[in-house]
């Protein structure tokens, strides 16, 4: 399978340390193990060509120029996150996205970089919520917006607290709606509604997770169905977060969750 991932990378600030990031780089990178995926990102001129290089030994990267990259420092507080804002990326032009082709499409912007009216451009994408209720101030807010352009969608996945700021959400195919280890719900566009519990995994680290979700839960479903999709992705998911990123990459053997 071939997708299109679409969004922003990011430079993430934690524990000091400069980092790649971005909801586009995780749901990109954690989508390369089982596909062909080519992320298309707007990329400023301050962002490290020597991170470029080693993204692309997983995935095609298709760079649309920006002058600036969005820039966050993390701060983790138990399963909550404080993302203080250092710089602002650039949206995706109508031409630009345009220029994607890929039958399949994850959208999974940072913030704003991609406008909801600018989704009909492709045929029932796949997104996560986040990037487009969120708002860059000194910190990241989030706010209300008008969630109607979900009517267009196949998958998409929003965090309780994302999906609530939705006003008159619309109903994709399925809507996976999570609330950290408290577990989740997938509602189908039928009515159906299948609950489901993460598995418990000790990390250190849990940035990525939803969008390593997204993206396992998109490809699970195109391959085995929905519950067997779902279990997948759950599965995959704890593995990404008790592995780290690089070691989920480069294992080939399956991981013991315990």
């Amino acid at each position: 399978m071939k997708y299109a991932v679409i969004g922003n990378f990011t430079i993430d600030i934690i524990n000091g340390k400069k980092r790649p990031g971005g909801g586009a780089y995780y749901s990109g990178l954690v989508l390369s193990k089982y596909a062909k995926v080519t992320v298309y990102a707007k990329i400023g001129p301050e962002y490290p060509e020597e991170w470029i290089r080693d993204i692309e030994r997983y995935v095609k990267v298709i760079p649309f120029p920006a002058d600036s990259t969005t820039s966050f420092e993390l701060v983790y507080e138990g399963e909550s996150r404080v993302l203080r804002v250092l710089s602002k990326g650039e949206q995706f032009t109508l031409r630009e996205l345009n220029s994607i082709k890929e039958r399949r499409v994850i959208v999974n912007p940072v913030s704003g970089e991609i406008r909801p009216e600018h989704l009909t451009v492709f045929k029932n994408p796949s997104l996560d919520v986040q990037g487009f209720v969120r708002e860059l101030k000194d910190k990241v807010e989030i706010k209300n917006v008008d969630g109607s352009f979900l009517n267009n969608c196949n998958i998409v996945h929003a965090s309780a607290e994302e999906y609530k700021a939705l006003v008159n959400p619309g109903t994709p195919n399925i809507l996976a709606v999570t609330n950290g280890s408290r577990g989740g719900v997938l509602k189908l566009r039928d009515g159906r509604e299948i609950k489901f519990e993460p598995k418990r995994v000790h990390t250190e680290n849990p940035t990525g997770a939803g969008d390593a979700f997204l993206a396992l839960l998109v490809y699970g479903i195109d391959s085995f169905g929905i519950e067997e999709g779902l279990r997948f992705a759950i599965d995959e998911t704890a593995k990404f977060l008790k592995l780290g990123l690089k070691n989920y990459l480069d294992r080939d053997d399956d991981a013991s969750i315990g």
